[in-house]
């Protein structure tokens, strides 16, 4: 993930995906190989584009995911994590439209699988949980109150609705109005 503040406002939309020439074989390179992809996919969240107050004014805030693999496949973050920040750099000036990008960054924060264990305590650094498969979308992710152990609740991205802040939100009132209905 790149999280960059900009003196520009780029004419780009709102929500992007700007995918692999061959997303199959990306998607399996990652999920499925546990390798990074030289033809990745890059999903990139320009909000400044409708909703101005989110930086200085003519500025932006940028947000850019890339899916890679967590931690289980063998990959030396602190080798590739800066390799990768260059190819998606690239990859948003030339497919993206955001010529000249690289001038215009003012502000930046990387974050690998390797950070998100180590600095936030997301095992294995794997943000999308268990798994990103259709076994772990909506109602066949786990459930809030765990099935093993009485009063015993799941709260987060890896558990029912699924990941993302508005739905780990959900996930937290649903813990709570369970909790909440105890005897």
């Amino acid at each position: 993930m790149l999280y960059l503040g900009l003196d520009k406002l780029y004419d780009s939309p709102h929500h992007r995906i700007v995918f692999a020439k061959d997303y199959r074989r990306n998607v399996s390179e990652v999920f499925g190989g546990g390798r990074l992809s030289d033809d990745f996919s890059v999903y990139i969240h320009n909000p400044s584009a409708t909703d101005p107050t989110l930086a200085p004014e003519g500025q932006s805030a940028v947000y850019v995911l890339v899916p890679a693999p967590n931690l289980r496949a063998d990959v030396d973050w602190a080798v590739e994590g800066p390799r990768l920040r260059e190819q998606v750099l690239d990859a948003m000036e030339t497919r993206a439209g955001m010529s000249d990008l690289r001038r215009h960054i003012v502000a930046e924060k990387m974050v690998t699988p390797q950070n998100w264990e180590d600095d936030f305590n997301v095992h294995i650094g794997a943000t999308f949980n268990l798994a990103h498969n259709f076994g772990q979308l909506l109602y066949f992710r786990p459930r809030n109150r765990f099935e093993e152990l009485d009063q015993c609740y799941l709260v987060g991205g890896g558990t029912h609705p699924g990941s993302g802040l508005p739905t780990i939100y959900q996930s937290g009132l649903i813990a709570a109005d369970m909790i909440s209905r105890c005897p």
